[in-house]
């Protein structure tokens, strides 16, 4: 049982109606909860629910007498300050600097010691809007933590990202982040990078994989207490803190050491982001003479050549092949290069039908920029899992995701 102290802000989202379930679940554990609430916020859930639930008076009204600094002091009073739902209109007040209501005047009074966390609730036009994803990144920037949104029916009657999570999820981030022990820890096996074919001494053949994804997906694994271990390309950084780090230059070596590494490990996820050559170079013709590759020393470049190329088997096909990764979740990537919604489905029920994977992780060539990765879309083997612009909101994601799996596999 807890006796950390909540302060939970909720704004004007039909979303409101959740949070009854969440205090209780709170109030049951131990923790001692105190509701703030917007005016529109009291219009979707009334305050007689919020009171009787935590056994404490809501606050509303910044101008109401004798509570005139309970900004300052219910900010140094909580433990951990929690928003949801949180509206599109809150979180880009937020992200203002603007005190106008309690709810925003408590945030800048916030103690940046303490987890401040916000979930949001809000169409999926509205999640997308410039203005918001630019709040997101401010209040992520100041150390906010931005959950994730859930996709599916929406209360405007659309279908996309923009639900606000479960409060059973919601419940387990808060948890998480006050680092109590009742919080799943993930053992997570994260491949990136890209694989170097050797042609000679010098030369080899590679892709345009940076890794910056995959280090991306570690750092905010490790932050949020995983068990990370890292197998990467080499010359690629690896952030600390990870459980263990193994590099790879090649298919063959990267073959070999997943092998290892599956054999010697009990994985509840693996994260296959690394980006492996479909081809290895075996031969080459020079003027006629056949010579195996890779060829030790420097072919001279007045020479013309032929190269042979043999094809890689998939490695992502493997790992569901493997009786000790059989029951861990595999999430697995696909980059296209193509424009065509039709195609790039197609590609991702191919990559499903071949390699077994739970979760595909889509992306496209178009949306890279600055030789980072932008605009992640998640699959199941049944539906989308929606949409993210960032590796950090691809990581929270995958998290969720992750742990959901975990409670069913330990009910």
């Amino acid at each position: 049982m807890s006796n950390n102290k909540i302060l939970l802000k909720i704004s004007g989202s039909i979303a409101a109606y959740k949070i009854g379930v969440l205090i209780s679940k709170l109030i049951q554990n131990g923790f001692e909860v105190q509701t703030v609430a917007t005016k529109s916020a009291l219009q979707f859930i009334g305050p007689a629910t919020l009171e009787g639930l935590t056994g404490k008076p809501v606050y509303s009204d910044m101008f109401e007498s004798g509570q005139m600094m309970d900004h300052i002091n219910l900010a140094k009073w909580a433990d951990i300050t929690l928003l949801a739902p949180a509206t599109a209109n809150t979180i880009n007040r937020l992200a203002a600097g603007m005190g106008d209501s309690l709810v925003t005047a408590l945030f800048l009074a916030h103690d940046w010691t303490k987890p401040y966390l916000i979930a949001p609730a809000m169409n999926t036009k509205m999640l997308r809007h410039p203005a918001t994803k630019c709040s997101f990144k401010t209040l992520r920037r100041w150390g906010v933590h931005v959950l994730s949104t859930a996709s599916g029916s929406l209360a405007c009657g659309d279908s996309g990202d923009g639900k606000m999570l479960e409060p059973e999820i919601i419940y387990k981030k808060l948890i998480n982040q006050l680092h109590c022990p009742a919080v799943n820890s993930l053992s997570v096996l994260i491949t990136y990078g890209g694989t170097q074919e050797s042609i000679d001494g010098v030369r080899h053949l590679t892709n345009m994989s940076t890794g910056k994804t995959g280090i991306k997906l570690a750092q905010y694994f490790i932050q949020r207490g995983h068990a990370v271990t890292c197998l990467h390309a080499s010359g690629i950084a690896c952030p600390g803190g990870t459980k263990e780090t193994i590099s790879f230059a090649n298919f063959s070596g990267l073959d070999k050491k997943i092998n290892d590494i599956i054999n010697s490990n009990t994985f509840d996820a693996i994260i296959h982001a690394a980006a492996v050559s479909d081809y290895s170079p075996v031969a080459m013709d020079i003027n006629g003479q056949q010579f195996h590759l890779p060829l030790p020393e420097k072919l001279p470049s007045s020479n013309s050549a032929i190269l042979k190329l043999e094809a890689n088997p998939k490695l992502v096909d493997k790992f569901k092949s493997h009786p000790k990764a059989q029951k861990a979740v595999l999430v697995a990537f696909k980059l296209t290069y193509n424009d065509n919604k039709k195609d790039k489905n197609s590609a991702v029920h191919k990559l499903f039908d071949h390699s077994k994977a739970d979760i595909v992780v889509l992306n496209d060539f178009s949306t890279r920029k600055n030789s980072e990765q932008k605009h992640f879309q998640l699959f199941s083997q049944k539906s989308s899992l929606g949409i993210v612009d960032t590796a950090e909101e691809l990581a929270e994601k995958l998290e969720d995701i992750l742990l959901a799996q975990l409670e069913k596999k330990t009910l």
